[in-house]
């Protein structure tokens, strides 16, 4: 694939790993997970939400005002952005995205499900003109929604580090959440640019900042092969510090975009929030090629999705 069809699909397989991702989101007992997935054909995706299935075990019900083939509030955070970026040329204006988000995200807004907690303290900060940057100090999954859309329309520009980092502080205004987004975008990059992706997971954790360096190391050295077993090691919830290093170690050992995303919803917690990140990067790496690359019917699952292909083609430049 050529550098715009890989970004394009980046894109959509975001997309379609968090939508995957919600029936199961915030599931935390693995052994819970695997029953429910044997009733349903031997599948984690798209699995229909059924509070039932969070009864009596570590988990959260996150999403009951969602309806199957709709996003988490993570893909909701990653679709907002690249609307409001494909309304106005491609540009990030931080003011009109912060109202933008308010609009969508607020009370009697477009958005009917969970406010997470970098959300809630956003709106708040807004609500307050606390806007420079409107984010709270978190250091959660959220960060890295919308740095893809945004990598994506600034690629080769001088302002491309400085508004990843502020797209990251609307919601996390966090210095760790900022270190790992570099990482990610460092990670996409590397990939819609064509580098073998083991080259491209050992170089990006050799460049990290030495604070989390240690983290991605260890998820990529390590001797257990299983990514639900090593999602004992990382911890499962929503801190970046857990997410973003068992993504690397499912990224490592998966042989295909449907692997994957099976992978981590079986290994169970924050998987819509590290769903973004293993989406993104094999989505760009496979497209939709019928052996290893998102899986056109998991496509079809999801709602509004030939209009949603469409944006992801014309913010990359994908025709």
């Amino acid at each position: 694939m050529n550098a715009q069809a890989s970004k394009a699909h980046s894109l959509l397989g975001a997309f379609v790993a968090d939508a995957a991702s919600l029936g199961l989101h915030w599931l935390y007992d693995v052994e819970r997970i695997q029953h429910v997935t044997q009733t349903h054909h031997d599948s984690a995706a798209f699995i229909p939400l059924n509070a039932s299935y969070f009864e009596g075990v570590s988990a959260y019900f996150a999403h009951g005002n969602r309806q199957n083939g709709e996003f988490t509030q993570y893909g909701e955070n990653l679709h907002l952005i690249l609307k409001d970026l494909l309304a106005h040329d491609n540009r990030l204006n931080l003011e009109r995205f912060q109202n933008t988000f308010s609009a969508h995200f607020g009370a009697g807004g477009t958005y009917s499900g969970y406010i997470d907690r970098p959300t809630r303290g956003t709106l708040e900060n807004i609500a307050k003109e606390k806007l420079s940057p409107s984010g709270v100090d978190d250091d959660q999954l959220p960060a890295l929604s919308r740095i893809a859309p945004v990598l994506f329309a600034y690629d080769q520009s001088d302002l491309m580090q400085d508004q990843i980092e502020a797209v990251i502080r609307v919601t996390n205004d966090n210095d760790e959440a900022v270190a790992y987004g570099f990482v990610f975008a460092d990670l996409l990059d590397r990939i819609v640019n064509e580098e073998d992706l083991g080259d491209a997971l050992a170089a990006v954790t050799d460049s990290a900042h030495p604070d989390i360096q240690e983290k991605l190391k260890a998820a990529l050295t390590t001797s257990e092969t299983n990514s639900v077993i090593y999602g004992e090691s990382t911890a499962r919830a929503c801190h970046l510090e857990m997410g973003v290093p068992l993504s690397f170690h499912i990224l490592k050992h998966s042989r295909s975009y449907r692997e994957a995303i099976e992978t981590n919803i079986m290994a169970g917690g924050d998987s819509a929030g590290r769903s973004i990140i293993i989406g993104s990067v094999l989505g760009a790496l496979h497209g939709l090629s019928p052996v290893k690359g998102i899986p056109l019917s998991w496509v079809l699952k999801i709602k509004n999705n030939a209009l949603l292909w469409d944006q992801c083609c014309a913010l990359t430049g994908y025709n």
